[in-house]
């Protein structure tokens, strides 16, 4: 150290050790009383807008549903030419939503919801921007925000629990996500040991097994054919990889169809949690898909069951509850060649519980027409934050200049009506 800096040094020193030691803390004393006083009022201000007895549960459908099966659009002309295996087709077992949709049948469980006027659904429904991959999706998908503003340090619920009730907000999950990352507090309620997803199985495989046998290799023919086997043995298999990692951290269909109902009850016992959580895996459906039986009807008859147990487990408590259900992303408008569909855009997003408006299909329907797809994905006509928006400034109470605090950058556009 030179002798000049020295000397500052030393003078410094000296100012400090000449300081009245009384005003000094008597200041760090009044610093320390503007800090509290200020997260006081922040907790008056989060506390000021969360309504008591008001509850927001977010059930993720991970691994991205195929809306066209869910709220199949039957109406329009080139539906059955896009899905000449996996189309819906309008019958006995089918519950007409009206406005050209149909619910798919597996999901009657929900039927007297909708006649109860308390499920809507949201078609087209999606976030704008999103890259239907999973991660880069359900990154998207956590931070709340498109993906070229992703991640995020914090989570959309998480910042919506800490705006609701500031350090002392809570909230319970039925498994781990990055979507409340910054929440003061959670409660995990594990669902415990229950069945797990089957491997679907491709439905054109014993076929392409007997074919092979008549193929010894002897001719061009023979060559042709075992390589085109091959590679597309070799697709399915990397499809089939997809789906499993695409279910990572999510509770099983299966299993959710039991645990619904339990999730319900320790959501109405904790009445002071305004917010809920749970991720259910099963719908990435790359490979034999089904129409309405099949691999995807299994995992929406579960998956409807666990949703009607949820409000069944709430009890009184769902009267003031609203539960969306909703997928990182859709499907592709085409099924593909393995009798699925691949990673798409635009999904259905449904509305349900004593509080909501049901009884009606809400949003704009692009249509299927090859100009209003977005590269072979139904476009986004819905964007899922503003639903969430309406609900948590209406139903939850979240004053609206907290919105943007929730979802940076959003200026919801419309006001769909989902509320009763």
């Amino acid at each position: 150290m030179r002798r000049r800096d020295m000397l500052r040094w030393l003078a410094a020193l000296g100012a400090v050790g000449l300081a009245d030691p009384g005003l000094v803390l008597a200041r760090r004393k009044a610093s320390a009383r503007g800090q509290t006083k200020a997260r006081e009022q922040d907790q008056k201000s989060a506390a000021a807008g969360a309504r008591p007895g008001k509850r927001l549960v977010v059930v993720l459908l991970q691994g991205g549903p195929d809306g066209l099966s869910l709220a199949a659009p039957t109406a329009d002309p080139l539906y059955p030419a896009l899905r000449p295996t996996t189309a819906i087709v309008p019958g006995k077992d089918s519950f007409d939503l009206g406005g050209g949709f149909i619910l798919h049948p597996a999901l009657a469980p929900l039927f007297p919801l909708w006649k109860q006027k308390k499920l809507a659904v949201i078609p087209a429904c999606g976030l704008p921007g999103v890259v239907p991959e999973h991660q880069a999706a359900l990154a998207s998908f956590a931070a709340g925000v498109p993906a070229k503003d992703a991640p995020r340090k914090s989570g959309w619920l998480g910042r919506l629990s800490l705006a609701l009730g500031g350090e002392r907000a809570q909230m319970l999950v039925g498994s781990l996500s990055p979507v409340f990352a910054g929440a003061p507090h959670y409660k995990l309620i594990a669902p415990g040991h229950g069945p797990s997803l089957p491997v679907p199985v491709p439905e054109d495989q014993a076929l392409f097994e007997a074919e092979s046998r008549l193929f010894d290799g002897r001719t061009a023919l023979d060559t042709a054919f075992t390589a085109g086997h091959k590679a597309r043995s070799a697709a399915q298999a990397k499809s089939l990889a997809e789906s499993r990692e695409s279910a990572t951290g999510a509770v099983p269909a299966p299993t959710f169809a039991r645990f619904g109902e339990r999730f319900g009850r320790e959501l109405a016992e904790h009445r002071d949690a305004p917010l809920g959580f749970v991720a259910v895996s099963g719908f990435d459906t790359h490979v034999s898909q089904g129409a309405g039986q099949g691999y995807l009807a299994d995992r929406l008859r579960e998956t409807a069951e666990g949703l009607a147990g949820l409000l069944t487990g709430l009890g009184k408590a769902a009267d003031s509850t609203v539960v969306v259900a909703l997928g990182e992303f859709g499907r592709r408008a085409r099924e593909n060649a393995f009798g699925g569909t691949d990673n798409g855009r635009g999904g259905v997003l449904l509305v349900l519980g004593g509080a909501v408006a049901g009884g009606r299909v809400l949003g704009d329907w692009p249509g299927l027409a090859d100009h209003r797809l977005i590269e072979g994905d139904v476009a986004v006509a819905t964007d899922w934050r503003e639903v969430v928006a309406e609900i948590a400034r209406y139903h939850l109470g979240l004053p609206e200049k907290r919105l943007t605090d929730v979802f940076p950058g959003l200026k919801p556009e419309q006001r769909l009506g989902v509320l009763a």
